[in-house]
């Protein structure tokens, strides 16, 4: 835990410029985490461990050039797909109707108007799909004809895809709101728990204090202010008179407007990018024989956008926590490991060029690194296990910045440079020429790890699967992906036997300060291409034995002819049946409770002062799930 804020730095290192060194002195405060201050080597391995699921991973510079990991791809090409922006409804938008170029960043405009067009779509279109013409069949959007499939002309998946849009696009995360803490009433049952069963504090004063639960309630705080004001000597003794004033001033607060705007990069990227390495490729159109004669036919990408729907919305994308219940029995709940944090604040840049984090993390008040990127030795060696070793996909949010952007890797190359010069040295007799021991003409020398003895450059290119405007094509295979490349520089720092204890990214590749030269093209040469973050879901995700992520609903009517639409009682699973006690996939509530650990804050104004504050609050979301029976029986078809 850091406590303290802030270091200063005296930076003094020197500039090659024409063969000469110039020095550079300048005192900079800086905030003292990575990478102004070291990360551990146990910090790092730990992260890797974790994200590769792999704790024997290679460690050693040279071996893992030995073993021909500069460069890998993977066993099978993740496939392209569309992220299926929110502002278009996701998979309920016919998607071949915009007018626009596809990923025309104007959602946060047009969302609104997109809605309406569904309901009077829904009035006058959908209401009369028995008679719909094949051309109008073949173009309903994915979830549309999902609903059409399962003989729902309620059309429950596509209402409740366009519900949940509408929700979220006008009032965020306020209209999910189930439970808000203002008064808390069990707050003192709650730190009672916290100190007497899981020992997390000494004293009920201390739970007040610094349990995230606890400290930003009213009762809370009202129980601390009545003790520090000695009318009590402890809270459990305050707490009753300090929730009968929290109940009295809960009138003075109401919950913070947010705005009704959808970010244009809003959508199913963390569905697509997880579905795209793991789950088959849709490769040709499946098509069903209906009652009336005509056919309802899913091309690839509808198929592509219906999993897609179902892995955003599965519990696949919590983290990977083991079943409490039974701890060594290998059972998990959620399943996704990462590396790295979310920048979610405007980064600033050293006098380096690089992005770094200048306050706290505005939703919990931590203070770690998160815009600087993922540190570098975490992904050099997370890419190589991954891809290099196990030749599995991953999921990298390919930039910096507030916006999530993710994406399937798909293959790197790696290239050596010697990081006082920049020459690359790539002949195999050669490669320790890219090798320098640290010394004072080591720009970075300051912030080193305290076991590192050499420093070594390295160009990474990653190559991940680009989004692509979702078509209506007979089939899809490789040769119809969008792949990107994007170059990245940084250092990694070695021990005195070569294995990787640190690194420190550049956005440039070789020299001191970029602010010496504030020319056009010395601003354009900075990279931030450093990823934000990288994750994956557990190499056992579809392992039912210890998941029930993936198990499929047992639907005792079977579906035998696969050329006709399924049995009429498939529809009970998905849309779900009361008299019959059958819930229905689509009614699928995501839970964010306190008492289960993964609640959350919201914003809520004082009416009188206008001043915001955050206090506890539990979220019940429905994220509505295309029922996996039918999507897996779409995928085996299309293959």
């Amino acid at each position: 835990m850091i406590t303290k804020t802030h270091k200063s730095l005296v930076l003094l290192a020197g500039m090659m410029l024409t063969g000469q060194a110039t020095a550079l002195e300048r005192s900079v405060k800086y905030p003292a985490i990575y990478p102004f201050v070291p990360m551990t080597t146990d910090e790092i391995y730990q992260d890797v461990s974790t994200v590769t699921e792999n704790p024997e991973f290679e460690k050693n510079f040279f071996t893992i050039i030995r073993k021909g990991l500069s460069k890998a791809k993977t066993k099978q090409k993740p496939w392209t797909s569309t992220y299926w922006p929110m502002s278009k409804g996701m998979i309920a938008d016919p998607y071949e109707k915009s007018t626009l170029s596809y990923y025309v960043d104007v959602g946060w405009i047009d969302w609104e108007s997109n809605y309406d067009s569904f309901k009077k779509r829904l009035r006058k279109k959908l209401a009369n799909v028995d008679s719909m013409s094949q051309e109008s069949l073949n173009k309903l959007a994915p979830s549309e004809k999902y609903d059409v499939l399962l003989g729902d002309k309620t059309f429950d998946l596509t209402n409740r895809v366009w519900q949940y849009t509408h929700t979220w696009g006008s009032q965020k995360e306020n209209g999910f709101v189930s439970r808000l803490f203002l008064a808390h009433d069990d707050a003192l049952s709650r730190a009672e728990y916290y100190v007497d069963v899981l020992k997390w504090w000494s004293t009920y004063d201390d739970a007040f204090k610094y349990s995230w639960e606890l400290r930003d309630t009213l009762s809370a705080k009202n129980a601390l202010a009545l003790v520090k004001m000695g009318k009590y000597d402890n809270v459990k003794d305050a707490y009753s008179e300090a929730l009968e004033m929290a109940k009295e001033q809960e009138g003075e607060f109401v919950l913070a407007k947010k705005n009704s705007r959808l970010a244009g990069w809003e959508g199913i990227c963390n569905g697509w990018s997880t579905a795209a390495g793991n789950v088959p490729r849709p490769r040709n159109p499946v098509s069903f024989k209906m009652d009336n004669g005509k056919e309802l036919k899913f091309y690839p990408e509808d198929i592509k956008g219906l999993v897609s729907m179902f892995w955003v919305n599965s519990l696949v994308q919590n983290n990977y926590v083991k079943d409490l219940n039974e701890p060594d029995s290998g059972k998990f709940f959620g399943g996704t490991v990462s590396a790295g944090k979310r920048c979610n604040i405007k980064a600033r840049k050293d006098i380096w060029g690089r992005k770094y984090d200048n306050k706290p993390d505005p939703f919990n008040g931590d203070h770690s690194a998160r815009c600087s990127g993922v540190h570098p030795a975490k992904w050099h060696l997370g890419i190589v296990d991954i891809i290099g070793r196990q030749g599995r996909s991953f999921i990298v949010e390919r930039k910096v910045g507030p916006a999530v952007d993710n994406h399937p890797m798909y293959k790197y190359k790696m290239e050596y440079f010697n990081p006082y010069n920049g020459r690359e040295y790539d002949n195999e007799d050669k490669l320790d020429k890219n090798i320098e021991r640290i010394s004072d003409e080591d720009q970075f020398k300051q912030f080193r790890h305290k076991d590192a003895v050499y420093v070594v450059g390295v160009e990474t290119k990653m190559t991940y699967m680009n989004y692509v405007k979702p078509r209506r094509q007979n089939s899809d295979s490789e040769e119809n992906d969008e792949t990107d490349d994007k170059k990245m520089w940084y250092d990694l720092e070695l021990d005195e036997d070569y294995n990787i204890v640190g690194g420190q990214w550049r956005a440039i590749k070789v020299g001191q300060d970029p602010n010496d030269n504030r020319s056009a093209s010395s601003k354009s040469r900075l990279n931030h291409n450093q990823p934000d973050f990288f994750w994956n879901v557990t190499k056992d995700w579809n392992d039912t034995s210890k998941s029930d992520l993936f198990k499929e609903v047992n639907i005792p009517e079977k579906w035998e002819d696969e050329t006709r639409l399924p049995p009429k009682s498939w529809k009970d699973y998905a849309v779900g049946n009361e008299e019959k006690g059958i819930d229905g996939s689509h009614a699928f509530m995501y839970s964010e409770r306190w008492d289960w650990g993964n609640g959350r804050t919201c914003d809520v104004v004082n009416k009188k002062t206008g001043k915001i504050t955050q206090f506890p609050c539990d979220m019940e979301t429905n994220k509505p799930q295309p029922l996996l029976n039918v999507i897996n029986k779409l995928v085996k078809l299309s293959k």
